[in-house]
């Protein structure tokens, strides 16, 4: 069940679907009691409104979806009928006594329970935090203070103080929130007896504990800044633990996803930018949490970014439900010149108004609210300027052509960005923009531009777009079916390759932060052409060296050919270094985990399937933990799979008898 029928129609009746269908994006009369409106929901775009709403029902006759006013918020925003009853009763204004509730489902209940966890725990780091007396606090309260965050504003956005890690595990949080949560379960009229386990799961399902050698610990948020992550709703589900100066990598740590936490879909500062939304009828997009901060604590408190994730299609269709209008403000370097780069296949696609907002160089927004020069954020989003006129400005900043041959070759470039922008009416007024940039006369470039195609690789180049980790893999470019060395019908793995790029072009990355050679390691790769380059690359200062090594084989030069077609990342950070190695080690975990379990669980087993399974625990931690290459699970996994690898190459030098 859930919600109580009286209560549910006391919702109904204080709510008029025609208002709530107005935060959504624009209406227009429609007759008597009626209003229409681009169909708001997801997967289904529109530039003639069909979607017809009155007090009660709405039905688009574009996409079919019909239905009252909770199913209208169901779908938009992606949430099950007690959860829609609870956000419509937010709105408007009605708290539901104790017996509107009547009981749901084990779902329903499960994550109630996961929200009541999470919001103690935010509690809990908030009160460590602004506690004066607490002294281990006084290096994340001078942290703050110095980038102008003040106790009312940590009250304000849920920002706290995590833990210090201590020797071997650590149990603090957990300490205090387990007689906070037996409270609660006892309330919930739930058995003395089944409390305990009732809270190890709770804890583990809302991401604020796991087992490590067999006891549950919290260590992995230990010494952060801790910045609460709310649903649209004001509802605590999550956390972006920050690295204070000195500590541990990485800079941030986000909660893993839960049933409550789904990282492609939140966004931190929705539950505040919202009721904005309407009013601005746009969307500021920035990279962090004190960047949000920065601007929601300015005139503009409509800003928003992905948390745990780089920003994904879902992230956008959420936006758009809101607000065609959106403008990025991301950092200047590289990293976040290619995320705001690949807002281009998302423009046409959702209709979407896009601009850029540039802030002085090495600034982020999060800067300004350190100087207190929020003045500065808000200029950046006036002088802010169309999405194609960045892209082009991007490439001439990026290349800087000095000769006549240079800038046609770069005014080319531009041209094409031109004849692939979906408005047509722009194309004209950008041409004459290239050629002013490039002092090259527009009647040339427009007869050049006449003859353009569309490109085909706009849609193909952010297809398939990978997420979390995978963002940092460069981008793999096919070898043509042409090329004569290439006749090996398998193409190597991504990730495989992308960690060779790596060691061919940072190596001294590598070396500096010691993941050659204390986790880097031929064994991490497959057998074969892989391995022997890595090993041939080891030993030789440039690729052409390593060739020189190898046998040349088929698959050896297949591999080859496919590294000299392959773009590196420009500059990786260290955390990017560490991730795109520690994912390989997860693959290859991977790879070896499979196959040993197929075989136990067909034989039957037990012994080895329970030895697979701390296995796949530190498997997970590390994987919702970021692939951070230096924890306890990194070193678990690298000895097994040693070991696990030591014994099938001593079983393959074993004499094989005949029978």
């Amino acid at each position: 069940m859930g919600w109580s029928r009286q209560f549910i129609e006391k919702i109904r009746d204080a709510t008029d679907l025609a208002v709530v269908a107005g935060d959504y994006g624009d209406t227009k009369n429609a007759g008597p009691g009626k209003i229409k409106l681009n169909c708001p929901l997801p997967n289904h775009n529109e530039k003639t409104p069909s979607c017809y709403v009155q007090k009660e029902f709405f039905k688009c006759f574009g996409c079919g979806e019909g239905g009252d006013i909770f199913k209208f918020i169901e779908i938009i925003e992606n949430c099950d009928f007690n959860e829609a009853v609870k956000r419509l009763a937010d709105r408007a204004g009605i708290i539901p006594e104790t017996n509107d509730w009547v009981g749901g489902t084990a779902g329903d209940d499960k994550r109630k329970d996961l929200f009541q966890a999470v919001a103690n725990a935010s509690d809990i780091f908030l009160n460590r935090l602004l506690d004066m007396d607490n002294k281990t606090a006084q290096k994340a309260r001078n942290f703050l203070r110095d980038r102008g965050v003040t106790g009312e504003m940590c009250q304000k956005y849920g920002i706290g103080y995590s833990f210090p890690k201590q020797k071997g595990l650590s149990d603090n949080l957990i300490g205090i929130l387990t007689p906070m949560l037996e409270e609660a379960f006892k309330k919930s009229n739930i058995k003395s007896g089944d409390i305990p386990k009732k809270i190890e799961i709770t804890l583990k399902s809302a991401g604020l504990s796991s087992e490590y050698q067999g006891q549950a610990t919290d260590f992995f948020f230990s010494e952060r800044i801790m910045f609460t992550i709310y649903d649209s709703s004001e509802r605590s589900i999550a956390f972006s633990g920050r690295q204070l100066p000195g500590g541990p990598e990485p800079k941030y740590r986000n909660s893993p996803a839960t049933d409550i936490y789904k990282k492609d879909q939140v966004l931190y500062g929705l539950n505040w930018a919202k009721k904005n939304f309407a009013k601005e009828d746009r969307i500021i997009i920035c990279e962090g949490q004190l960047d949000v901060i920065a601007f929601h604590e300015s005139k503009l408190r409509i800003a928003v970014a992905p948390c745990g994730t780089a920003i994904t299609e879902n992230h956008i269709k959420t936006l758009a439900n809101y607000s065609k209008n959106m403008i990025i403000c991301f950092d200047s370097d590289p990293a976040g010149q290619n995320a705001t780069k690949k807002f281009a296949q998302w423009e046409e696609k959702h209709n979407l108004q896009i601009k850029v907002a540039t802030l002085p160089e090495g600034k982020d927004p999060g800067d300004c609210l350190t100087e207190k020069n929020l003045t500065m954020l808000e200029n950046a989003i006036k002088e802010s300027i169309p999405f194609l006129r960045w892209r082009i400005n991007n490439i001439i900043n990026n290349t800087n052509p000095n000769t006549i041959e240079e800038r046609v070759q770069v005014a080319g470039q531009c041209l094409q960005l031109v004849r692939d922008h979906h408005e047509e009416m722009f194309h004209d007024d950008y041409v004459n923009y290239i050629g002013n940039k490039f002092d090259l006369p527009y009647s040339g470039l427009r007869e050049k531009f006449d003859n353009l195609n569309k490109s085909k690789q706009l849609k193909a180049s952010y297809q398939q777009q990978p997420t979390t980790a995978e963002q940092t893999k460069p981008a793999i470019r096919s070898v043509s079916k042409s090329n004569s060395i290439s006749k090996s019908k398998e193409i190597p793995p991504q990730i495989a390759i992308n960690v060779l790029l790596l060691l061919l072009h940072n190596r001294q990355t590598l070396e500096t932060e010691k993941i050659i050679p204390d986790r880097l390691d031929a064994f991490l790769f497959p057998k074969g052409a892989l391995r022997d380059i890595y090993e041939s690359l080891v030993e030789s200062n440039s690729l052409n060296e390593a060739i020189d090594k190898l046998k040349g084989t088929d698959s050896q030069l297949s591999t080859v050919a496919l590294l000299r077609a392959s773009k590196p990342i420009e500059s990786p950070s260290t955390e990017t270094a560490k991730k795109m190695v520690g994912e390989l080690l997860i693959r290859t975990v991977e790879k070896q985990y499979e196959s040993l379990h197929e075989r136990a669980v067909v034989n039957g087993d037990l012994a080895s399937i329970s030895d697979l399974g701390k296995v796949h625990t530190n498997k997970s931690i590390m994987q919702n933990e970021g692939y951070d290459l230096f924890s306890p699970e990194a070193d678990f996994l690298i000895d097994w799979l040693r070991e696990r690898l030591a014994t099938m190459d001593s079983n393959s030098e074993k004499p094989k008898h005949g029978h």
